[in-house]
């Protein structure tokens, strides 16, 4: 192997790229050629050059603000909090029993056809977990306390 790099390095054909490659990784190759002490075209071997880095700077005006990169939901989201709107899913409202009777169940919002519910029955430490279907009419919890699914619009 050492022979061939010898004799690309005296031949006038030889490209500049190809044996830079061959010199420029840190490899075996690198290794053998630093033991060796082949010279090559433009130095030494052993003494590898780096690449230069070329930067730019970024104006501000260039950059794209966010609402202009958003889609879906999350824009939405973002709309919703420019207008004051800090939580528009409900997560830190707590849903209030009310009466809880048949006639007069507890109303649970939702914009699916199913949701989740979970009832405080009687001090327990654990909830109760139940699903309230859409058209199911009031569902009762072990309690006796009756829910109902209401349809509210999506965020």
């Amino acid at each position: 192997m050492s022979s061939y790099i010898s004799r690309l390095l005296k031949a006038q054909s030889a490209s500049k790229r190809l044996i830079s490659n061959l010199t420029q990784r840190d490899g075996k190759l690198s290794s053998l050629l630093r033991r060796l002490g082949l010279p090559w075209q433009g130095g030494a071997a052993a003494a590898p050059q780096q690449r230069p880095i070329s930067t730019t700077q970024v104006q501000k005006s260039a950059l794209i603000a966010d609402d202009q990169l958003v889609t879906g939901i999350q824009k939405r989201e973002m709309l919703l909090a420019k207008q004051g709107c800090e939580d528009p899913w409900g997560f830190t409202k707590v849903i209030r029993r009310g009466s809880g009777r048949e006639n007069d169940p507890t109303v649970v919002p939702s914009a699916f056809d199913a949701r989740l519910v979970g009832c405080l029955c009687l001090d327990d430490r654990l909830p109760k977990w139940m699903w309230i279907e859409k058209d199911e009419g009031p569902k009762r919890c072990e309690c006796g306390h009756y829910f109902i699914l209401k349809n509210v619009p999506p965020v």
